[in-house]
């Protein structure tokens, strides 16, 4: 019972893992693609967000 339970808490830890591990990688690919674009490194007709001039 108690390895069961303990089996369980670690799946949904290593999952909640993965998942903020994703939305770290994406914020931060995100945050890059506009240096990139500002850069020249990126064409700015391929970048998933708008980049607006300021």
């Amino acid at each position: 019972m108690l390895r069961t339970f303990a089996n369980i808490v670690a799946a949904i830890a290593v999952m909640f893992l993965a998942i903020l591990g994703m939305v770290k990688a994406g914020g931060w690919y995100l945050d890059a693609e506009e240096r990139q674009v500002r850069d020249g490194v990126k064409d700015p007709r391929t970048a998933i967000l708008p980049v607006l001039e300021r």
